[in-house]
């Protein structure tokens, strides 16, 4: 998987493209560990993520966590992730916003 990032101020925003997958998550936490410092909102750009595992759902809701009171987008979602995140009750926890 690839991860780009840009920093504005408070606001860091990511984009994934691949899977999100078990042998794609310690490096993903490792990225995420090493940039939230001070982010009051975080974005992750989902337009290239091609499939999203337990894993990787957990590793969303940990890093919500571990955010706090800060505010977690996922932006440009595909519908069978979005689907998938809804029926686990991601959707009441993260802000998620579909593809169109």
């Amino acid at each position: 998987m690839d991860i780009r990032s840009q920093r504005e101020g408070d606001l860091l925003t990511v984009w994934l493209e691949g899977d999100v997958c078990a042998e794609s998550i310690p490096a993903t936490e490792a990225f995420f560990k090493d940039n939230l410092g001070g982010v009051k909102q975080f974005v992750i750009d989902c337009g290239g993520v091609k499939k999203l595992t337990k894993e990787g759902v957990m590793l969303l809701l940990s890093t919500k966590k571990k955010l706090g009171e800060a505010k977690m987008s996922l932006i440009n979602v595909r519908e069978d992730i979005y689907d998938q995140l809804d029926e686990q009750g991601v959707t009441t926890l993260i802000d998620i916003v579909k593809a169109g």
